[in-house]
């Protein structure tokens, strides 16, 4: 099997490791986006899993992977609602400060220096894999061992940015080059993926239910909202059959 991984992308949020939780750093738009992924993720699962409680710990015994962890952004507030996680990436410095903060903040989340082919078959209620897909080799590759991962009627989240022009004009050229505040060179428009192409994967790959959810940044109000336009940012989640 050919491997997802990109050792280029590795490589640039490599040089980036020291700066995961930096708010005001290299990752505050990420930072920023984080409370709306968490409301989309909480509210489908609350739906799916037929969850009517709102306690601190709802999530209690839902077993997450989030793919492409990172410095664990994402892991972190999912393990506080009471999910068991775990957080998997290819960069092994990530992993590192992933590991140490969860440490310091005293979480028991499972980081792993790993790649999604080497995770158990049927192990994960829900798989998450926020902001990696425009980075990986080959999505129909990853959406195929997620099916396998998945446990039945397991639900995959996901968000990448739609390939559009205004997309082009506005995550690299506007918010790398003249805002600046993404790192030069973290997107190549190439890689990005139109929502329908995305859906049409999963279909294939023995998943239903496909949501797309758009969503938005405003530079200015450093502020993510919900929106009905899908042209630039969106989120999805789909069901294993």
């Amino acid at each position: 099997m050919t491997t997802t991984i990109n050792k280029a992308e590795i490589q640039k949020f490599s040089n980036l490791a020291d700066e995961w939780w930096d708010v005001k750093g290299k990752f505050k738009p990420l930072h920023m986006f984080n409370p709306i992924r968490i409301e989309y993720i909480t509210e489908k699962l609350k739906y799916h899993f037929n969850i009517e409680s709102n306690n601190d710990n709802f999530l209690n015994k839902i077993n997450i992977l989030d793919v492409g962890c990172g410095g664990g952004i994402l892991c972190e507030p999912l393990s506080r609602l009471g999910a068991e996680v775990t957080g998997i990436d290819s960069n092994e410095k990530a992993i590192k400060v992933a590991k140490e903060h969860a440490r310091i903040k005293k979480l028991k989340i499972n980081y792993i220096h790993t790649e999604l082919s080497k995770v158990e078959k049927c192990s994960f209620d829900i798989i998450t894999c926020m902001e990696v897909l425009e980075h990986v080799e080959d999505i129909n590759q990853i959406i195929s061992i997620s099916n396998d991962i998945l446990k039945k009627n397991g639900v995959f989240f996901g968000s990448t940015i739609n390939k559009t022009l205004t997309s082009y004009l506005l995550a690299i050229l506007f918010a790398e080059n003249v805002l600046q505040i993404v790192p030069k060179g973290t997107h190549e428009w190439k890689k990005f993926l139109k929502p329908n192409f995305v859906k049409k994967k999963f279909l294939e790959n023995g998943f239903n239910d496909f949501e797309i959810q758009g969503v938005n940044y405003n530079p200015f109000k450093n502020r993510w909202s919900f929106s009905e336009r899908t042209f630039i940012n969106y989120m999805f989640f789909a069901i294993k059959s």
